[in-house]
C-alpha cells in the first residue's frame, strides 16, 4: 500500500513538472492568436510600467491575423527561416561526414597516442564557445570567410560532441563480432560499412536529432560571425519586443518552434533509445 502511494505521488509530481515545462509553449500559442489590442491590455504593466500584468488561458477574441501577416506579408520570415534550415542541415551533414569515421578510428585504433588524442577531444568538448571564440574568429578572418554562412558552418562541422557519443557505440561492439566478420572479408571499409554503422545506428540517429535541436537555436556563432542581416538565422533576427510588434513576436516565435516540436515527437524514441543505450553501455 505504501509503495502504491509513493508511486502515485511520484507520478503526480512528474505530471506537474511536465505541465510546467510545456507552459511556455502554451503561452506562445495563446499569444499568437490574441489580437494586438487585447495583448496590450494583458501586458499593460510591462509596457506602461503601471497597472497589472496577467495572462489568460484563452483570448476573448481569437484571431489568426498574426499568422496571415507573417506568412503572406513578411518575406523576411522566409529569409531567416531558410537561413536557419541551411545552416542546420549543412552543419549536421558535415558532422556526419567527419565525426562518424573519426569515432570509428578512435574505437579501432588502440594505443597510447589514440587515448591521448581522445582525451584532448574530450577536453575540447567540455570547453564552452566563449573560450574558443577568439581563436575561431581569428582563423575565420584569416580564411576570408567572415560574414558568410561558411564562417558558422565550418567550425561546427568539426565539433567533438558527436565524435564522443558515436565512439561509445563503436567501442561497445564486442570484438568477437569483428573477428567473425573478418573471416568472411578482410576489407576494413566493408567492416565499417556493413558491421560498424548498422550496430551504431541508434547512436548516430540520436546524435543527429540532438545536433539539429542545438544548431537550430544557436545564437553566439551567427551573432559573432555574421554582420549582414540577410544572412541571419531566425535566432538573432527576432526584433526587440515593443508595443507595436508584440503579436508578431509571439507568432514568429511559435512558427520557428513548430519544426522542433515535430522533430521531438517524431524522434523522441530515437533519442531515448540512443542516449539510454549509451548510458547502459557506459
Amino acid at each position: 500500500m505504501k509503495h502504491v502511494m509513493c508511486r502515485k505521488i511520484s507520478n503526480f509530481i512528474i505530471g506537474v513538472v511536465c505541465v510546467l515545462s510545456c507552459f511556455p509553449i502554451f503561452i506562445l500559442l495563446v499569444g499568437s492568436i490574441t489580437g494586438e489590442q487585447e495583448l496590450m491590455i494583458y501586458l499593460k504593466g510591462i509596457f506602461e510600467e503601471q497597472g497589472q500584468t496577467y495572462f489568460v488561458l484563452f483570448p476573448s477574441f481569437p484571431t489568426l491575423k498574426g499568422f496571415l501577416e507573417l506568412l503572406l506579408d513578411t518575406p523576411e520570415f522566409y529569409m531567416v527561416f531558410w537561413n536557419s534550415v541551411k545552416l542546420t542541415c549543412f552543419i549536421v551533414i558535415g558532422q556526419l561526414i567527419f565525426s562518424v569515421p573519426a569515432a570509428w578510428g578512435f574505437s579501432r585504433w588502440k594505443g597510447k597516442l589514440s587515448n591521448r588524442l581522445f582525451y584532448i577531444y574530450t577536453i575540447l568538448m567540455l570547453l564552452p564557445f566563449q573560450v574558443t571564440m577568439l581563436s575561431n574568429y581569428l582563423v575565420i578572418d584569416k580564411l576570408g570567410i567572415l560574414d558568410t554562412h561558411a564562417a558558422v558552418i565550418l567550425p561546427a562541422v568539426f565539433s567533438t560532441f558527436p565524435v564522443f557519443i558515436i565512439y561509445r557505440y563503436f567501442s561497445a561492439i564486442p570484438e568477437e563480432i569483428y573477428e567473425a566478420f573478418s573471416l568472411e572479408s578482410s576489407s576494413k571499409f566493408q567492416l565499417f560499412w556493413h558491421m560498424g554503422l548498422p550496430l551504431a545506428m541508434s547512436g548516430i540517429k540520436a546524435t543527429i536529432l540532438l545536433n539539429v535541436i542545438e544548431y537550430w537555436n544557436m545564437i553566439e556563432q551567427p551573432l559573432l560571425f555574421l554582420k549582414t542581416p540577410s544572412l541571419w538565422p531566425f535566432s538573432i533576427y527576432i526584433p526587440d519586443i515593443s508595443k507595436e510588434n508584440i503579436q508578431y513576436v509571439f507568432v514568429f516565435s511559435f512558427m520557428v518552434l513548430i519544426p522542433m516540436l515535430f522533430i521531438l515527437f517524431w524522434g523522441k524514441d530515437e533519442i531515448k533509445n540512443g542516449i539510454g543505450t549509451m548510458v547502459l553501455k557506459g
